[in-house]
């Protein structure tokens, strides 16, 4: 069974052109998308051997991801020290030095490098400058900024460059002035338009092996820049949904978000819906269930003949309502069908079986 869905699976993406899911949430400096103008300033900065500069943004901007583009781009050029959080205070001297080695006869005889003496090591060790990218820095330990501001003041080859929250200005004003007062370079990233956010799409399903906007459509790219306000995460996050939600229910194309939405309702309603959810549905949809529960696979005649055709004024016209019904029970999750010879026979969703066995 596992073989099978791994399969369909394959066969989806092979019909739509590509290789996987291109929008699972993952760290790519490569795809990085929109910012040129942020990015270019923060080059310039670098560039310049300015000291401070500061990233800031909400929560799924994209400031790991810049840090990151920039610990690629000048990673031959630069040492770089990429913390994906703040070190704590007594972690500090250790976080250098395993990036800038001690010297042999340091090693050899023992000689520890202490806080106060951290800035006159880097000094001397340093044969190119470095630069220090700190993520998650309003995180940071105020005793922490302190130090990492005094630390780069004084290494003349060292230069910091910090990425946090917008709450990160709030925290310097109020506890660190003296590094809030160096920062010559501020980067706010706010979010992208509407044309960065389809380039956001086209460059991950083209990573994927797609082409263009792959499964989506114009008018459904609109829809999701305009429900995620163009930030960057929130677009990764719907596109994955929609893309498993597209791939579960056998769609080549995404053309609508509502078309999505009303689905995810639909599954929510189904994952809150109870045991005794069978006195809640209509008279002939829950004798349908009980007859699905006892005989599995049937086609609408048979469901028809097995309900009875009496009421109705031909069997055809039973038949019809039947397959009304099933239609009904399909949307709402409570059976599955699948293709036998030229029509479809229905059976229950595991899901219905399980609050059947429960009951």
């Amino acid at each position: 069974m596992l073989k099978e869905y791994v399969e369909e699976v394959s066969d989806w993406f092979d019909e739509v052109g590509m290789e996987r899911n291109p929008f699972t949430l993952r760290i790519d400096p490569e795809l990085f998308v929109g910012y040129q103008s942020e990015l270019r300033t923060l080059i310039h900065h670098i560039k310049e051997d300015r000291k401070f500069a500061m990233v800031s943004g909400a929560t799924g901007a994209g400031k790991t991801t810049l840090l990151k583009l920039i610990e690629e781009k000048f990673s031959d050029e630069y040492k770089i020290l990429y913390l994906s959080k703040p070190p704590e205070y007594d972690e500090m001297v250790d976080t250098f030095i395993e990036k800038v080695k001690p010297s042999i006869l340091r090693r050899i005889f023992g000689i520890n490098v202490s806080i106060h003496d951290l800035s006159d090591y880097l000094d001397r060790r340093l044969s190119k400058n470095m630069l220090l990218l700190v993520d998650e820095a309003h995180e940071s330990n105020v005793k922490v900024l302190q130090w990492l501001r005094t630390i780069t003041d004084q290494v003349e080859n060292l230069q910091f460059i910090f990425a946090g929250l917008p709450t990160i200005d709030k925290k310097l004003r109020e506890n660190v002035e003296t590094l809030k007062s160096r920062v010559t370079t501020r980067i706010d990233l706010t979010t992208l338009d509407e044309e960065e956010t389809r380039d956001l799409i086209k460059s991950r399903i083209k990573d994927a092996g797609g082409e263009d906007l792959g499964p989506f459509t114009d008018d459904c790219v609109k829809e999701i820049y305009e429900r995620t306000g163009g930030f960057p995460r929130e677009i990764l996050k719907i596109c994955d949904k929609m893309i498993n939600w597209a791939l579960e229910n056998d769609k080549k194309k995404i053309d609508k978000l509502k078309n999505f939405e009303d689905d995810m309702r639909e599954e929510e309603k189904r994952k809150d819906r109870g045991r005794d959810f069978l006195k809640d549905l209509p008279y002939k949809q829950r004798e349908i269930v009980k007859i699905l529960s006892d005989e599995d696979e049937l086609f609408p005649s048979d469901v028809a003949e097995r309900l009875g055709t009496d009421s109705y004024k031909t069997k055809q016209h039973a038949v019809r309502s039947v397959n009304n019904i099933l239609r009904r029970l399909l949307k709402e999750g409570l059976i599955t069908r699948k293709k036998r010879g030229k029509g479809y026979v229905y059976f229950l969703d595991t899901k219905t079986k399980n609050l059947l066995v429960d009951t």
